[in-house]
Formats: structure tokens, C-alpha cells, sequence
């Protein structure tokens, strides 16, 4: 799904700099731009323009998702190893910011991170936790997102008994975040 957000927003920003040359009609909206400056690695500048009074708002949460991912992306092409680990922890808060919001993606995008890292040690415990909120959320059904990722879900079919059992333990003491509608 995440893919397809940004091929839309490059198609659209291909299709506004033909028009700008020719018209100066079509112009990319707020989160339009928001994607783009995410697809150039420009995270801050994103985030500012996403939030601009520095706190997140209902109805962001797919944005907040992105803005961290944007953030874990960004940390592998920055050569310091303490501002690329900042990067990716930053990235890590807002999708877990995201995640406890509701979202439903952010929560797919923890399973593979607890599992598969970068950002944190393998703890599949959490990724099992994840996984449950994930399959127990239904807010975004009706907007086709489904489908749990094909080979990340072989990974959390490997889990033993005893995973789950904790993964079950940790959802039972988890609490969704709530977002202020200002």
C-alpha cells in the first residue's frame, strides 16, 4: 500500500512540473508534498510540514507511519553511526506512536521491525503482540488493506506455542494511544 501512495505522488509531482510548464494549474496538495519531501529522505522538513504545531492530529496516523518509515530509510544513507541510530530511533517512535493509535500498517511495519530489525533486537514476543492487533483491527477493511504481508506472515507462523502465549500476555496489558483531534 505504501508503495503505491508514493508511485501516486511521483506520477502526480511528474504531472504538475508538465503542467506548471505549461499552465500552472496543478499544484500538489499539503500531503502530496509531505510524500515527496519523505520519498527525498528530507524527514524533518516533512514532519514540519505534516505537523506544523509539532503535535500529531486525529487522522494522521497512516502520515505518522510513513513519517517514521521515512525516518528508517533516511538513517541508512547517513554515514555517522550515532545520527544514523537517532534516525532510525526516531522513526522506530513514530511508527510505534502510529501503532498505538490504531493504525493498522504501522502495526504490520512493527511485526517486521521486532523480527527482522534494523532498529531493534529480535523479540518475537512483541512481533506476536503486533501481529494480534493487527489481525484484531478492522478499521481499515473497508479501504482494502487486508492482507498481511505474505512472508513476514511465514515468519510469525514459525512462532512456538510459548511466543504466542507471551505475545497474548503483552496484548492483554497493551493500551491504544489517543490522539488530540487539534
Amino acid at each position: 500500500m505504501r508503495s503505491s501512495r508514493l508511485v501516486l505522488v511521483l506520477l502526480l509531482a511528474s504531472l504538475a512540473g508538465a503542467a506548471s510548464a505549461q499552465s500552472n494549474k496543478l499544484q500538489l496538495g499539503g500531503y502530496e508534498q509531505t510524500l515527496k519531501l519523505m520519498e527525498q529522505g528530507k524527514c524533518n522538513e516533512a514532519r514540519d510540514k505534516l505537523m506544523p504545531n509539532g503535535r500529531p492530529r486525529t487522522g494522521e496516523e497512516m502520515e505518522i507511519n510513513d513519517l517514521g518509515n521515512c525516518y528508517i530509510r533516511a538513517a541508512k544513507k547517513i554515514s555517522d553511526p550515532e545520527d544514523a541510530e537517532r534516525s532510525r530511533e526516531t522513526g522506530v517512535g513514530w511508527i510505534l506512536f502510529a501503532a498505538n493509535a490504531g493504525q493498522r500498517e504501522a502495526a504490520q511495519d512493527l511485526v517486521r521491525l521486532y523480527l527482522n530489525g534494523p532498529v531493534f533486537f529480535r523479540d518475537p514476543y512483541e512481533a506476536g503482540k503486533w501481529y494480534l492487533l493487527w489481525e484484531a483491527n478492522h478499521s481499515q477493511i473497508r479501504l482494502g488493506q487486508i492482507e498481511f504481508d505474505r512472508d513476514l506472515q511465514k515468519q510469525v507462523n514459525a512462532l512456538s506455542p510459548e511466543e504466542w502465549a507471551e505475545a497474548r500476555a503483552r496484548l492483554a496489558k497493551w493500551k491504544p494511544t489517543l490522539i488530540s483531534a487539534e
